[in-house]
């Protein structure tokens, strides 16, 4: 990389910093994440960041958009009252032709 193509990164991207789980490092903090283990007891557990990851890791990225719901989801959105009431429709009715069917 020349000089210009290093301003430039810089200039746009910013410095090189070091990133662990898409969080920024601070030069003092640099203790182990992870798994953590008390020998004494044996018990073991996620560091917080790993915690807090694995809880979010399926949430969207920052900075990226939304996608938008596909086409069958949004029919069903937009409809759900009636699907609800027609399934509480079908279920009486399923009930009604069971007990007719049990009284006989």
């Amino acid at each position: 990389m020349d000089p210009t193509d290093a301003f430039f990164t810089q200039t746009v991207v910013g410095a090189p910093f070091t990133v662990l789980l898409g969080r920024r490092r601070q030069p003092g903090g640099t203790g182990a994440e992870g798994l953590q283990v008390d020998l004494a007891t044996g018990e073991s557990r996620l560091s917080r960041l790993w915690n807090e990851w694995a809880l979010l890791h399926h949430a969207t990225p920052p900075g990226s958009a939304r996608m938008r719901p596909g086409r069958v989801r949004r029919l069903m959105e937009r409809h759900a009252l009636w699907m609800a009431a027609l399934g509480l429709l079908s279920l009486t009715g399923s009930a009604i032709s069971w007990g007719v069917l049990l009284w006989k």
